[in-house]
């Protein structure tokens, strides 16, 4: 699900719009512009193009503000400069939100992570953005701290601050075949770059919760009231499904990204890709991060044929060969979905964060309503 910035403009949506539409002209050559924005709304978790221009309008009359005095803490402990212009709020993410600041020595992006994300994993992730910027990958630049540190903590909570660079939107779904082809391109490098990892794989793609677990969390739900507690119950039995894929992770680890999803991707202004997250990065294998990317780029919302041979085209292009995939190679994808799903719907029916609870509960409808099913796997396989 598409989650709209926190000033976002009808001029924005309209491209987005032409840019669907070009998308699924690809497969259905008929679409017409008018079903083009019915499927953007929806993707944006509302009914229709004319509650979306609604919810563009709410948000320009009640821009969230910034806590006072945060943009001159961030500034002070990442070494900024002098607070000098506006301070505004870009997005809300899964780890909170992320706002502009303007001091006297340019304009910055200061963004909220989990607090798992130390300053040892960021530089992790560091490494493998610098050694794919040399080989042509478009990345944000990262700020450090007078100290040195790539993380630091603001009011309680971890911040990273990058330069601030001009970018369009994600990537509309279904993907449009240039784009898959750039992704495959972007994966195919940062794969061929084989950096040797020696730590295990994170315990969040390997680790999954068993039935029990799941049968609490739907009693969890119905006695919290939710209305979707049934859909969740519905789910059960694909999360069995998915759970019978299994697979050791032996093979010749190396450093990956782990998130170029189209969350993590915004399209540059001479439509490049431009990699925005690289702190998630760890040990995997060539063909598990694979499984996981195209479950991402070529399975949402359905399979995409189309989207499929044009990543498959830009990696071959990137590093000449192709690896051997089968329903194994999905597990850390599916274990990914799977904890991602379950997590997901715990906070809905315990929120943490307020300002978060509408984010969740769009996130929770599309988790409930498209499902990663091993079906959808399967035809992957054969497509």
């Amino acid at each position: 699900m598409r989650f709209l910035p926190d000033k976002p403009s009808l001029g924005f949506l309209r491209k987005e719009a032409k840019d669907l539409l070009a998308a699924l002209r690809e497969s259905r050559p008929g679409t017409s512009l008018t079903e083009a924005q019915q499927a953007l709304a929806i993707e944006y978790g509302v009914r229709d193009w004319a509650a979306l221009r609604s919810e563009v309008e709410r948000r320009a009359a009640d821009v969230p503000k910034p806590p006072d005095g945060l943009a001159d803490a961030l500034a002070a402990a990442f070494g900024l400069g002098r607070v000098s212009g506006e301070v505004s709020p870009v997005s809300l993410t899964p780890m909170g939100r992320c706002w502009s600041i303007t001091t006297d020595r340019g304009r910055w992006l200061a963004v909220t992570v989990y607090p798992w994300i130390t300053n040892e994993q960021a530089e992790i992730g560091t490494r493998l953005r610098d050694a794919a910027v040399a080989r042509g990958v478009a990345a944000p630049t990262p700020v450090r701290s007078p100290a040195g540190r790539l993380i630091d903590s603001v009011r309680e909570q971890s911040w990273r601050v990058h330069e601030w660079i001009e970018v369009g939107p994600s990537p509309v779904s279904p993907t449009p075949t240039g784009v898959a082809r750039a992704v495959g391109t972007t994966y195919g490098i940062l794969h061929s770059l084989a950096i040797p990892s020696a730590t295990p794989v994170n315990p969040y793609l390997t680790a999954r919760g068993d039935d029990a677990q799941w049968d609490d969390l739907v009693a969890h739900a119905r006695r919290a009231g939710k209305p979707w507690a049934d859909e969740l119950a519905a789910l059960l039995p694909i999360v069995g499904e998915l759970r019978t894929i299994e697979a050791s992770l032996d093979g010749d680890l190396i450093l990956c990204n782990c998130v170029v999803i189209p969350e993590n991707v915004r399209i540059g202004h001479h439509d490049e890709l431009v990699v925005t997250e690289w702190d998630f990065a760890g040990s995997l294998t060539v063909e598990q991060e694979l499984g996981a990317a195209l479950g991402h780029w070529a399975l949402r919302p359905e399979l995409n044929r189309t989207a499929l041979a044009g990543f498959r085209e830009g990696y071959v292009d990137a590093t000449g060969n192709w690896p051997d995939l089968e329903l194994s190679s999905f597990v850390v994808g599916v274990t990914g979905w799977l904890n991602w799903t379950y997590n997901t719907v715990c906070e809905a029916i315990d929120p943490s964060d307020p300002d978060r609870t509408a984010f969740i509960d769009h996130e929770v409808a599309d988790l409930l309503a498209r499902p990663m099913t091993r079906r959808g796997l399967q035809q992957l396989l054969e497509g």
